[in-house]
């Protein structure tokens, strides 16, 4: 009897979990452009099946939503699932409000790059950094991100530490 009571309060602590999250998160409407951006990207960079699309699609307008729509299976797999990096970090450099309906959000993301199979290990991998602008547009009454607007990329590759000379005495 105590397992079935253990069980029970295990599933029930889980659902209460599942409802708070997507209670507690705000919704659609309720987003700012900034959480629009975030989400879109903790979607897209956490996605394990091309059917899964439809999570970036909801988020966009415009011609991104239209690039979202018209990828191809195979396209979609490689952007979003077959990625070969480990994220090190994102954050919201600039908010530009052009209009009330309108806003650009620019954000840094930090990434190594794994390479092929993911062979090397993170210490080991380019670190690339890469901001991007995003046009972001109130749209049936939420936020969502209309295009890319701007993007810039540094690559750092890890060097091995000089070994120090000694002249032969």
């Amino acid at each position: 009897m105590v397992h079935m009571k253990t069980k029970g309060l295990m599933l029930a602590s889980l659902l209460f979990l599942v409802g708070c999250s997507q209670m507690c998160s705000p919704s659609r409407q309720d987003m700012t452009p900034e959480e629009v951006v975030q989400r879109y990207l903790d979607y897209s960079l956490n996605m394990t099946d091309v059917s899964q699309r439809e999570y970036l699609v909801n988020l966009t307008t415009g011609s991104l939503r239209d690039a979202l729509e018209q990828a191809s299976e195979e396209t979609l797999q490689n952007a979003f699932i077959n990625q070969n990096f480990h994220l090190e970090g994102y954050s919201v450099v600039e908010r530009r409000d052009r209009t009330p309906r309108e806003t650009e959000i620019t954000f840094l993301l930090t990434y190594r790059n794994l390479g092929p199979e993911r062979a090397l290990k993170p210490e080991e991998a380019p670190q690339i950094s890469t901001e991007n602008t995003v046009a972001v547009v109130k749209y049936k009454g939420a936020w969502a991100i209309r295009d890319v607007i701007g993007k810039t990329t540094t690559i750092d590759f890890p060097i091995e530490q000089a070994e120090e000379i000694r002249a032969a005495q």
